[in-house]
């Protein structure tokens, strides 16, 4: 069974109906004033479907414009929030970039500042050492050294 007919069985029997009588002939004119009044009748009924059929699909069509229209909005604005967001990510990539590059000089200059102290921690030892040899172990070049830079002798 086709789609049409198994939407309009009761038609489509009286359209079978009407052809089989056309081809039998032989019709006197109140059964053709009869059947051109059901077929007036089945025409009526029909474009009454036809125009609720038609008023459901326009209704239908403008719901799914409205809705294409609605998810088309809806698609600019994903659209441009992703497109919001892609730049806020590369800002926020940018400021990691520069802050690791902040971090790195700032780790070169703690390295150069290590080393700076190492070298001064080791001459300060370095003089702190000469300074306690001379004054417990070798006192006496150490008071002739302080009379010399005094100007005693």
């Amino acid at each position: 069974m086709s789609q049409q007919t198994q939407y309009f069985t009761e038609e489509t029997a009286f359209l079978a109906e009407a052809r089989s009588r056309a081809e039998q002939g032989n019709l006197s004119p109140q059964e053709w004033r009869e059947a051109y009044e059901a077929i007036i009748n089945n025409y009526e009924k029909l474009l009454k479907i036809v125009e609720v059929l038609t008023n459901q699909a326009t209704h239908l069509e403008n719901k799914l414009e409205k809705a294409r229209a609605q998810l088309e909005l809806q698609k600019k604005a994903l659209s441009s929030e992703v497109e919001g967001l892609e730049k806020q990510i590369q800002v926020q990539q940018k400021e990691v970039h520069k802050r690791a590059k902040e971090r790195d000089i700032l780790y070169d200059r703690m390295g150069k500042t290590r080393m700076m102290l190492i070298v001064i921690l080791t001459a300060l030892i370095v003089v702190v050492g000469f300074m306690m040899y001379y004054l417990f172990i070798d006192t006496d070049r150490m008071i002739r050294f302080v009379k010399e830079v005094r100007g005693l002798e």
